[in-house]
């Protein structure tokens, strides 16, 4: 087996490469999410899904290789909705050294003097990172761009946990499309399709998706497009309707963010 690297959101550590299948280490809720999801609309817009294997005394789901087939696999993860954590967590307020540590790493002066002497919670380290990026303005932030197969020598230099503003964000979406008007557009048309089967869909009213993510891939070489919907991890089963609206009470902001996202979308066609 070889890990995942196809995962740009920072997933690798948890998935591995089984051929044509993508194993990623398995939480209830996201395989309850996964069996669910059978039945509805969405599914077409998830990698497919074909149980749970144990390896080494660990369970995993038995997830679609979704760049499989494909020569020169580009791919880019954004984190959707306005909030990252869910409220009640366990350990969400717990103080943690290790969090001020990654805290600094991207932003030296973020700490007050205070959580430098307690270290800070996650709660507060999540704060910072949806403030630093788009996530509270735009309601969705880009976790990362992967050119799978690229040298050191063509990486992508972008700090994505600082791209925040629309101009960011158009910046580096020319980036991941490589500037081609023809892969744009059909990510454009995906964009509109996929909010038409989400708001549609019986699955989605009924639960929160909060730190789901949406994977765009494509191929340089054919330039064939996939938009497929990931990261089920935290997307739970609420006890009311839920909007997915900015503010709201029972919403997570996804829908404010994929109206966003479509916005500076259609900027590039």
């Amino acid at each position: 087996m070889s890990r995942g690297e196809e995962q740009v959101g920072g997933h690798g550590g948890s998935m591995v490469v089984e051929g044509s299948h993508l194993l990623k280490a398995c939480l209830e809720p996201e395989l309850e999410f996964y069996k669910r999801l059978e039945n509805d609309s969405l599914a077409e817009y998830a990698p497919e899904f074909h149980g749970t294997v144990t390896k080494d005394g660990k369970e995993f789901l038995i997830l679609e290789n979704l760049t499989e087939g494909m020569q020169d696999p580009v791919v880019m993860d954004i984190k959707m909705g306005t909030t990252t954590f869910v409220e009640g967590a366990e350990d969400l307020d717990t103080k943690r050294m290790d969090l001020l540590k990654k805290m600094i790493k991207v932003d030296p002066n973020a700490p007050s003097e205070r959580q430098r002497e307690t270290g800070i919670s996650k709660r507060e380290y999540m704060l910072f990172r949806e403030g630093i990026s788009s996530t509270t303005s735009l309601g969705f932030r880009i976790e990362g761009i992967k050119r799978i197969h690229a040298d050191d020598a063509s990486k992508i230099e972008i700090d994505f946990k600082k791209v925040k503003s629309p101009d960011q964000v158009l910046e580096a979406l020319k980036v991941f499309t490589s500037f081609r008007p023809q892969v744009a557009a059909e990510f454009k048309k995906l964009l509109a399709e996929l909010e038409q089967v989400l708001r549609g869909s019986r699955l989605f009213a009924s639960h929160k998706a909060t730190g789901s993510s949406i994977l765009f891939l494509y191929d340089a070489k054919s330039s064939t497009v996939k938009l497929r919907l990931i990261d089920f991890a935290k997307t739970l089963p609420s006890n009311k309707h839920v909007s997915h609206e900015h503010g709201e009470d029972s919403g997570d902001g996804y829908f404010y963010g994929l109206g966003k996202l479509a916005d500076i979308w259609n900027l590039l066609t």
